[in-house]
């Protein structure tokens, strides 16, 4: 196979032949053996010194000295055999999707493998026939293989070592670039249109081949190039399109030097495209860890939360069960069957508890209901009594009975209240008087609770992060508790806050909207402030 392609491509390349002295300005067959050897190694080399041997023996013996022939032989090995080689030690990926890619290709390609093969046809051109000046003709070459070796190697690369199965959208391009790239080419290279108009037109190509480098894979775009480099060469060596004014030789170059600049367009821009979906892609994935690393700390958030919640219901359990003890052994059967009612109101308190935190795991949306304020107030009372009895605190509760029911998930407007009236415990504790007050009022906007409490008050520096997570100056505290509270009762559509009294103490109010469609408790043990 590479001895065929190898041999085909040199007979087209001396179709453009215009040097008396048969040197091509294009030929893509340099490009050939360098595709072969860095896709497939060293033992392509064989093949490829067979196919260079042909060539040189059917079109350049009758100039160029038998020794001098055997020489380009080897020359043309030695630069596939090196470029290919350069190509595999630093790593240049078949998909050409890097910039590093393109410029490495090209250089490679510009100095190894055509600098060494136009050398060594330019050497033997010049020691065969006095006429031909060394310089002039290692440039000429140099040009031939350069531009063939852009236009063909690419495109073998490619679909050879990065071999793609495009998708039904990625053909439908595909296949219409192509019939607009073949199209423009041909009317431009068929020599209907005067140069004039056929010169501009030849540069309509440019967008089609920047839009396949950005909606294509890299295979596409090169083969595009290949296929309007092969239509303009083409037609230009026939005679036709807009650069046969210039004479052959001038218009081959020029011709060149714009086949080069579309190849060097689509490769880079290929490329560049490709490294921004590349890092965009990085970008997703760093969101995804730190996604996965949210969601890890939210787990212990919830944790955290769910050790706190349950900290009051168990602690209740607890009270309750040594008040059953003592009532059993005191035989006050009345009171003991209370303290066992308490006692399973605190078990389900726990209980629920727990499944509203699989609810919000598994994000389904806690369930409202109309309440009155007294239903909300009175269990967090007998639940907390037996605490403020035992550490002698008392409170005060004001709650009128003209209040309006409002829509709220109970447990969590309970479980802030708790929450509340719990710290206002632990700040008035050993302080004299010690006092807390529990006012609930009925506002234009809905009902309005407010805990206030005789204790220090809190520390001014600490007012601005208050219900930050983890924000906490208690011995033993998790610092969750005003976090929570504060996202439960945003949850509702109310707003929780907290300030100092002036004649000292603290006090934390929050109010709850009476209409319903304010409420959206969808993060009911939610730590974030």
């Amino acid at each position: 196979m590479l001895v065929t392609l190898y041999y085909a491509v040199g007979m087209w390349g001396f179709v453009f032949t215009p040097d008396a002295h048969g040197i091509p300005l294009v030929w893509p067959a340099t490009g050939v053996g360098l595709a072969f050897v860095f896709l497939y190694g060293y033992w392509m080399l064989p093949a490829v010194g067979i196919a260079a041997a042909l060539i040189t023996w059917q079109f350049t013996l009758e100039v160029v000295p038998p020794l001098e022939a055997v020489g380009i032989v080897a020359a043309t090995l030695m630069g596939v055999a090196l470029g290919g080689h350069l190509l595999r030690r630093l790593i240049m990926r078949p998909r050409l999707d890097r910039l590093r890619d393109v410029w490495l290709f090209l250089s490679v390609g510009a100095v190894a493998s055509s600098g060494l093969a136009a050398l060594a046809g330019a050497w033997g051109m010049a020691v065969g026939l006095e006429e031909v000046r060394f310089t002039q003709t290692w440039w000429l070459c140099w040009v031939a293989d350069l531009m063939g070796l852009v236009l063909v190697a690419p495109a073998l690369i490619s679909w050879l070592g990065a071999p793609v199965r495009l998708s039904r959208p990625v053909w439908i391009k595909a296949v219409v670039l192509t019939t607009g790239i073949t199209g423009i080419a041909a009317l431009v290279y068929s020599g209907v249109l005067p140069a004039g108009i056929a010169m501009p037109l030849s540069y309509a190509v440019f967008p089609l081949i920047m839009l396949a480098a950005v909606r294509c894979p890299v295979q596409i775009t090169v083969t595009l190039t290949l296929i309007a480099g092969l239509i303009a060469l083409s037609g230009t060596g026939w005679g036709l399109g807009p650069f046969v004014d210039m004479g052959l030789d001038e218009s081959l170059l020029s011709l060149n030097a714009q086949l080069a600049l579309l190849v060097l367009t689509g490769l880079v821009l290929n490329a560049l495209s490709h490294e921004r979906e590349a890092a965009e892609q990085r970008a997703r994935h760093y969101l995804e860890d730190l996604a996965r690393a949210g969601r890890l700390s939210t787990l212990g958030e919830l944790s955290s939360s769910l050790a706190h919640e349950l900290n009051q219901p168990l602690c209740a359990l607890s009270s309750y069960a040594q008040a059953c003890k003592r009532l059993l052994a005191q035989g006050k059967m009345d009171a003991l069957q209370e303290a066992l009612g308490q006692l399973d109101a605190s078990a389900h308190r726990a209980a629920e508890t727990v499944r509203q935190m699989r609810a919000f795991a598994a994000g389904q949306t806690p369930e409202q209901q109309p309440v009155s304020p007294r239903d909300l107030v009175h269990p967090v009372l007998e639940l907390l009594r037996p605490e403020l009895n035992r550490r002698h605190i008392p409170l005060t509760v004001h709650l009128p009975d003209a209040l309006p029911r409002v829509s709220v998930v109970p447990l969590q407007v309970e479980q802030v209240l708790i929450n509340l009236l719990r710290n206002a415990m632990d700040a008035v504790q050993g302080r004299s008087p010690a006092r807390i007050d529990l006012q609930v009022a009925s506002t234009r906007d809905g009902l309005t609770m407010i805990v206030t409490d005789t204790g220090p008050g809190i520390p001014p520096e600490r007012l601005p992060r208050l219900f930050d997570p983890f924000a906490t100056w208690k011995e033993g505290g998790l610092g969750l508790g005003l976090s929570i509270s504060r996202s439960l009762i945003e949850a509702h559509g109310g707003q929780l806050t907290a300030r100092n009294l002036p004649e000292g103490g603290a006090e934390f109010r929050f109010n709850l909207p009476l209409e319903t469609h304010h409420a959206n408790p969808n993060t009911p043990y939610s730590s974030r402030g």
